[in-house]
Formats: C-alpha cells, sequence, structure tokens
C-alpha cells in the first residue's frame, strides 16, 4: 500500500465516528435528505461509522467489489425498513464522500505538492469506491422493492394466473360465468314465479359480478347490466302490483359493484403486468 493511500486510510479509519458525526449532523438537516431528519442520531451515525470503516478492508480486498456488499445491502436493508426514499439515501452517500474529503482537508493530511498530486491519485480510488456502494445500494433497493410488490401482488397473481381466472382459460371461464348466470336466471324466476317473493337471493348475484370483473376487468360490467335488467323483467312479469323500488336499487348496486370493481382490477392487472415486464 502507497504511503499517501495509507495516511487516508489511517485518517478515516481513526477518525471515522468524527467523520460520521459531522456526516450525519449534515444529512439529519438537508433539504435534501428529509425522510432523514426524524431518525435517531445514533443510528445514522452507526452507518456512517461502518462505511467510513470500510475503506481499509476495501482497499486490502481482492475483489472489492464484492467485500462493499458487506456495508451496502446491511445501508440499504436499514435505510429501506425506515422507508427512506432511494434518491434520498444515494445523495446521503454523495454527503459521506463530501464530508470524508472536507475532514482530509481541515486536518492537513497533504502538505506537499507531491502529497496533493497522490492525493487526487487517492481520490480517483475513493469514488470508485463509493461508485461501487452506490450501485448496490440501488441494486438492493430494487430487490426489497420487488419483494414487497410481489407479495402485495400475491392475491391478484392468484386470481389472473391459476385456476379459471387465468388468461389462459378462456373457455373455462366462459363455461363457469354460462353456469352462474343461468343459475342466477333460474333462481329468479323460481323466488318471482314460483315463491312469489324477491327477499335475499339477488345477493348471490353478486357472486358472478364481482368475478365477471375479476375476468374482463371494465368489460365484466355487462354481466351486471345483465343481471340487473333480467332481475327488472322477472318482477315486471311475475310480481305484479309489487313496487319495483327495492328492486331497482339492487340493479342500480350490481352495475355500481360491477363497474368499480371492473375498474380496479383493470388498473391492478395493468400495475402487474407493467411490474413484471420492468422486471423481465
Amino acid at each position: 500500500m502507497q504511503a499517501y493511500a495509507a495516511k487516508l486510510i489511517d485518517l478515516i479509519e481513526t477518525k471515522a465516528a468524527n467523520i460520521a458525526g459531522q456526516w450525519a449532523d449534515d444529512v439529519m438537516k438537508h433539504n435534501r435528505t428529509p425522510s432523514y431528519h426524524s431518525l435517531p442520531r445514533n443510528m445514522v451515525i452507526e452507518q456512517g461509522t461502518e462505511f467510513y470503516k470500510l475503506f481499509r478492508r476495501m482497499s486490502l480486498a481482492e475483489n472489492p467489489y464484492e467485500e462493499a456488499k458487506t456495508f451496502s445491502w446491511k445501508y440499504a436493508e436499514k435505510f429501506y425498513r425506515e422507508n427512506i426514499p432511494l434518491q434520498e439515501t444515494i445523495y446521503a452517500l454523495m454527503l459521506l464522500r463530501r464530508h470524508l474529503w472536507l475532514y482530509a482537508e481541515f486536518q492537513g493530511t497533504f502538505f506537499t505538492a507531491l502529497e496533493k498530486q497522490q492525493a487526487v491519485e487517492s481520490l480517483n480510488r475513493t469514488i470508485l469506491m463509493f461508485d461501487y456502494v452506490s450501485y448496490q445500494v440501488i441494486e438492493k433497493y430494487e430487490e426489497l422493492i420487488r419483494r414487497d410488490v410481489d407479495k402485495n401482488l400475491l392475491a391478484v397473481e392468484t386470481l389472473t394466473k391459476k385456476g379459471c381466472v387465468g388468461a389462459e382459460h378462456k373457455t373455462c371461464r366462459f363455461v363457469l360465468m354460462t353456469i352462474l348466470v343461468m343459475g342466477a336466471l333460474v333462481l329468479t324466476y323460481y323466488c318471482h314465479a314460483i315463491l312469489q317473493t324477491g327477499v335475499v337471493f339477488t345477493h348471490l348475484f353478486y357472486i358472478p359480478v364481482v368475478l365477471a370483473s375479476v375476468f374482463w376487468g371494465r368489460k365484466g360490467i355487462w354481466i351486471a347490466v345483465i343481471l340487473g335488467l333480467a332481475l327488472l323483467f322477472s318482477h315486471g312479469a311475475f310480481l305484479k302490483g309489487i313496487p319495483f323500488t327495492e328492486d331497482i336499487i339492487r340493479a342500480v348496486m350490481f352495475v355500481a359493484v360491477g363497474g368499480v370493481m371492473g375498474w380496479l382490477m383493470e388498473d391492478v392487472i395493468k400495475v402487474r403486468e407493467l411490474f413484471h415486464g420492468f422486471k423481465s
């Protein structure tokens, strides 16, 4: 190890806590890192100290890039759990580098012209180390974001990829919906024409209404429209003399629920497809 490089590394290692403290004071009030402002100061200093102590290990390691991961992944996971945006974690790393060199300059680490020239070479090496860490932090953040999105979209994956709900099972979906709609129509006829009542049974209509929205998004609203019209037509044919008010409300609710569900499902599916397209 060249003398000037050792000099810088010794300074970083022995004064890691001091430099990290100055960095923490800056990052916890900087207008570009507002998410750090409410964090415990000890936690922030600990992360800075760990980073500065990483320099000697990276300088001596045969593979500095792999050695950097011991800090980068922990740093990324720590601040990701604290809901710190990626851009702020990267800017905090920039401040780490800035405070390192400000401290070295303030301490007069490099005096002679030769040392200052050699300091530029050390700076290039330092920048490379920071580049390694920055890249790995971004990479880890992306991995953590994908993991959380996958977890949150698990229900959508189940609905849109498995069984009769998946897009690859069009025939199965059509058959299932036909059975449900026919069953709803038969039930409507039986309750209206035979039992002369419309109480309770229409709650079962929400099963095909919701499934249609899951199957076809906004287009699924047509199932709600069909069932609503069938309900009103049957009421007019078999329940003469009984007010339409309740069945009109039910028909409107079918369409409202189908429309809202279809709108939500279509947007959620688009997000899922966009996310997986980005992953690939």
